[in-house]
């Protein structure tokens, strides 16, 4: 496996992220609808809010995914506090080790309280997440948001 980082997204990259996203929304309706606009594209109306801190998650030299990172979380209101509004691993990096290592250097760029939500309904995710957080110790609850059921993962960071 190559190396693992974060990189930065350019505002040049934003239509990068947006093509991923269309991929991130296609896995997702296993768990989650999600409409589709008649030109055959998910409809997805919040990169522009939650430009704030765009990752390009690599595996070397390739695209293996990316991290949407804002400064408050849409769930509880709670500003500041970082929140982790999208993140995605292309389905040939999955339980490899790419999303944790990504996960790890995002919240090590970030210090600070964080919350992390996950849709109860992405039993995956819930597992990813679950792994990929126990060595930050979160307190865990759940919250209803937007007429979907979350888990909230809150932790802070140095």
């Amino acid at each position: 496996m190559s190396a693992i980082s974060l990189l930065a997204a350019r505002p040049d990259q934003k239509s990068t992220i947006a093509n991923l996203i269309q991929l991130y929304l296609h896995d997702m309706t296993e768990f989650m609808p999600f409409p589709v606009s008649a030109d055959g594209r998910f409809q997805y109306d919040f990169l522009d809010r939650f430009w704030q801190h765009p990752y390009l998650i690599m595996a070397g030299n390739e695209i293996a995914g990316f991290a949407l990172v804002v400064d408050s979380c849409p769930l509880t209101g709670r500003k500041p506090c970082f929140f982790m509004a999208e993140f995605f691993i292309l389905k040939a990096y999955r339980r490899r080790g790419v999303g944790a290592a990504a996960l790890a250097e995002a919240i090590s760029r970030h210090p600070g309280d964080w919350h992390i939500g996950v849709p109860l309904a992405n039993i995956p995710a819930l597992a990813f997440w679950g792994r990929a957080l126990s060595r930050y110790t979160p307190e865990v609850g759940t919250i209803a948001f937007d007429g979907d059921d979350w888990r909230l993962h809150a932790f802070e960071v140095d």
